[in-house]
């Protein structure tokens, strides 16, 4: 992850922090909240720009590999520990946080990161 990346990350862990402080209004709380989920969902939208590669973390947001399976013609299903991602009847592919995503052209593969 990129400098910039690492900062909205650590923006968003700070306002999730904040946001769980026993003085902040609930109206506050939300707004907070709100703002974290911002800063993470910049910083999946910045990892799933090339269309050639996305690595999956704990922080991406569930929905932006999802998307991007999709643009590539793949269907992906998030469970507790990632995705199982599937064209057709093609042998389907198990990825988690830690993995990349690589689009060749023709098909999705999977580098594991663990």
């Amino acid at each position: 992850m990129g400098a910039v990346s690492g900062t909205l990350l650590d923006l968003a862990q700070d306002y999730e922090s904040e946001a769980v402080g026993l003085r902040v209004w609930q109206r506050d709380r939300w707004a907070l909240q709100g703002t974290a989920k911002l800063f993470r969902r910049m910083v999946g939208n910045r990892e799933a720009v090339d269309p050639t590669r996305i690595t999956i973390t704990w922080a991406t947001l569930i929905d932006i590999p999802q998307r991007w399976c999709r643009q590539h013609g793949y269907q992906a299903i998030a469970g507790p520990d990632g995705y199982v991602i599937q064209r057709g009847s093609e042998t389907p592919i198990v990825a988690g946080p830690g993995d990349t995503l690589l689009w060749d052209g023709r098909q999705l593969t999977v580098h594991h990161g663990n």
